[in-house]
């Protein structure tokens, strides 16, 4: 005799209730409550049969605004405004839903699976196969280790330019300035600033896999987990998509702990709330990020890969985060498991360098040292580096040479674009092991940095070394993917190692960048 458990009656219920007649419909508050916990599965069954109200097609505008439905939302909340009289909230939906319209505007939707992803035609077009690849490998890699993504799939929307990405945000353009903050997880849906927005580019697939991740636990806590767990959630694990590890904390994060655990100075839980984005620094916003990360990973190194799908389990079930944090960690209370967190980086033999955060740079800077962490805000040093460069370009590598030493700072390493200049001298000069050495320091120091992987791949692939050359090509389109001469290197080096698919692909990257967004005839995916 077959078992049934209360789901199953409940479900029969419902199947002989509808065809019965009779509607089984949500209110308006229970579809918004749904919404509220990350659930379109369960506010689209909300409202199914709903009585026809202003509050109805107030709840049916948000429904449609957290689907990427932007106009019908905003033709929907204009009709019953009025009717919902002087309510704040409903001026603010009205203007986030006006704002986001323009912000999408041209914007061209593209379904793979249960994944969409919307975009504005022209070179953003290379960024859609790999972004489907990332959110799929999320999926399959991190997803079901924090206990599963919400229902029905993943919307993610790529902006075209910072203006239109802080229009559809929500964000103040101070605050994506001040701490670099590009992409978000709201609304049920992925925001992405698109590579091309940032002078320098960014790391976007991890990015990209980061936003999902809120994604996924803000369905599984029924949206109640504060920014700082979320935040060290998202920023440990979101590498997982491609390795198998969290891999080393970046040196600038490494400078920043130990600074930090050497003053007892570090940004507090309830300085983080309730955003990131609101801190008041980029150089307090790495250091808020590494914090929480490095809280996560003591955590699932200590405890177990399900530690984390046990915390977001138990915060369901109505714990405080730091508590149920303790709690899976076995130790008495939230300060004990900040002060074993805390003990655990005094053990890390953290690397102390003084480097610069890499700058936002939202459009095209006024000349290259504009991305530069150094160089931008040192004229004193730009101006030898500038004097560097006018040597180079005649052929005077020895005196450039002299002048990026004076450009370069007494107290730390060269800045990534000094390297890449003092770099092409070197190699001119017949000094080329000393040049890569050089590149692969700044790589360690600015792994974000795409110029100087760029040039990295190119002096190794002239020595032979193909699969190395590769790499650092890969990395470099990763963080900045519309550099036509990468996109060609990567067609050629994939098809020197047999990777024919792959090469196809750069090649038709390539072409879409020459010919300013338009696929190449014929071309396939």
């Amino acid at each position: 005799m077959k078992n049934w458990s209360a789901s199953s009656v409940l479900g029969v219920l419902v199947g002989w209730l509808a065809v019965a007649g009779t509607a089984l419909a949500g209110t308006p508050a229970e579809g918004m409550a749904c919404l509220a916990r990350v659930d379109l599965a369960c506010a689209e069954r909300a409202a199914e049969g709903m009585p026809a109200s202003a509050a109805a097609t107030r709840f049916k505008a948000a429904l449609d605004f957290h689907r990427g439905d932007f106009a019908p939302a905003l033709a929907q909340l204009e009709s019953v405004a009025v009717q919902l009289g002087d309510d704040p909230e409903v001026a603010s939906d009205l203007e986030l839903y006006r704002s986001t319209v323009e912000a999408t505007r041209g914007f061209v939707r593209e379904h793979r699976g249960d994944v969409e992803i919307t975009y504005l035609p022209g070179t953003d077009l290379i960024l859609v196969d790999e972004a489907f690849e990332v959110l799929q490998a999320a999926h399959d890699r991190i997803g079901a280790r924090l206990g599963g993504p919400p229902p029905g799939g993943v919307r993610l929307e790529i902006y075209p330019s910072a203006d239109r990405f802080i229009a559809a945000s929500s964000l103040p353009a101070e605050a994506v300035r001040n701490t670099g903050v590009v992409a978000l997880s709201k609304w049920t849906r992925l925001l992405l600033t698109s590579p091309r927005a940032l002078g320098r580019g960014y790391a976007w697939k991890d990015t990209v896999a980061h936003e999902y991740i809120h994604y996924v636990v803000s369905y599984q806590t029924g949206d109640q987990a504060p920014v700082w767990l979320q935040e060290g959630i998202a920023r440990s694990h979101e590498v997982l998509w491609r390795t198998d590890d969290f891999g080393p904390v970046p040196v600038y994060g490494q400078t920043l702990l130990a600074a930090a655990l050497a003053g007892d100075d570090f940004v507090t839980l309830e300085e983080m709330h309730p955003s990131m984005a609101y801190l008041p620094s980029a150089e307090k916003a790495a250091l808020a990020f590494a914090q929480v990360s490095t809280m996560v990973e003591h955590l699932e190194r200590s405890r177990g890969v399900g530690s984390v799908k046990q915390v977001l389990s138990r915060i369901r079930a109505g714990d405080d985060a730091l508590g149920a944090v303790a709690g899976v960690a076995g130790v008495a209370d939230g300060e004990a498991f900040l002060g074993e967190w805390k003990a655990s980086l005094a053990q890390m033999r953290l690397v102390r360098k003084k480097l610069d955060a890499l700058p936002t740079v939202l459009g095209t800077p006024e000349d290259d040292f504009g991305i530069d962490p150094v160089l931008a805000s040192r004229a004193d040093l730009a101006g030898h580096a500038r004097l560097g460069d006018l040597l180079r370009e005649q052929s005077l590598h020895e005196a450039a040479l002299i002048e990026y030493a004076a450009a370069t700072p007494t107290d730390e390493p060269q800045s990534p674009m000094l390297a890449s200049r003092m770099a092409r001298s070197l190699d001119a000069l017949g000094r080329t092991d000393e040049a890569i050495r050089l590149l692969r320091s700044s790589v360690e120091d600015y792994p974000e940095f795409a110029l100087t992987r760029k040039d990295l791949g190119a002096l190794l692939l002239r020595g032979g070394q193909t699969r190395a050359a590769l790499d650092e090509y890969r990395a470099s389109a990763d963080v900045n993917p519309f550099d036509p001469e990468v996109q060609a290197s990567l067609d050629t080096l994939y098809a020197t190692v047999g990777q024919a698919e792959l090469a196809a692909r750069h090649r038709r990257y390539r072409t879409i960048l020459q010919l300013g967004g338009t696929p190449p005839a014929g071309a396939s995916r």
